[in-house]
């Protein structure tokens, strides 16, 4: 079940980033079309990042992940009138959405070295039946999490790809499902050598306990605000 999933992931990703791309492009437009005005994006300081979710913890870990306490988030808004700015309540709105129409958390180094953001988080409804199960064994490159229903880190070549599900139900057009599953990717190369995958776990825990308390499924949710070690065996 485990390797079904992460096969499902590189897809996911490529719908990801053809969406930040015709994001970009259609801001490079708008620079060009009398668009002197827009001093480009807001720097913002871990802190203000991702619905300013981030406690004390997370950004540490954040700026060990980056190495820097700068970044920028997306501006302007979908094609279907959505900003694409993260917030917790549209993302929540969007959880049964299709991919490109889900509300993500992209964060950019204010650097502008990078047209790929150093965090790509998302979420989205899932079911039960697609949760991976307890008896399930790390395989080269991850990491467990004793959190959630199903925490881990996965590192490969080029980039982390880190997977919290947690329990959560929620309606949407297509149906009820029992879970929600927050995902982060982070590019290897825009990464400081030293951080490591409870960096990332802690940031993306962070952000999915506000989501969690805003479905109004803290308790059940079972995000501890200090992200434990990894599990050991």
């Amino acid at each position: 079940m485990l390797r079904s999933t992460k096969g499902g992931v590189s897809v996911g990703k490529v719908w990801r980033w053809a969406a930040y791309g015709t994001a970009l492009v259609i801001g490079a437009a708008g620079c060009g079309d009398g668009g002197s005005e827009d001093a480009g994006p807001s720097v913002r300081s871990p802190s203000q990042v991702c619905d300013a979710t981030l406690k004390a913890s997370a950004r540490k870990a954040l700026e060990s992940i980056g190495g820097t306490d700068r970044y920028t988030e997306l501006s302007g808004n979908q094609e279907n009138g959505d900003p694409h700015r993260f917030s917790v309540p549209l993302a929540a709105k969007r959880l049964h959405s299709e991919l490109p129409l889900r509300n993500k958390c992209a964060v950019y180094k204010a650097d502008g070295k990078n047209d790929f953001p150093l965090l790509d988080i998302d979420f989205e409804a899932q079911a039960a039946s697609s949760v991976p199960g307890k008896d399930v064994k790390a395989g080269d490159g991850e990491v467990f999490y004793p959190l959630g229903a199903f925490a881990v880190v996965n590192s490969k070549p080029g980039s982390d790809y880190t997977t919290l599900v947690f329990t959560c139900a929620t309606k949407g057009p297509d149906g009820s499902a029992s879970h929600v599953k927050a995902s982060l990717y982070v590019p290897t190369e825009q990464t400081q050598p030293d951080s490591t995958a409870t960096d990332r776990m802690t940031v993306l825990n962070d952000v999915s306990r506000a989501m969690a308390v805003q479905l109004g499924c803290a308790d059940e949710a079972a995000l501890p605000a200090q992200v434990p070690g990894p599990a050991k065996g």
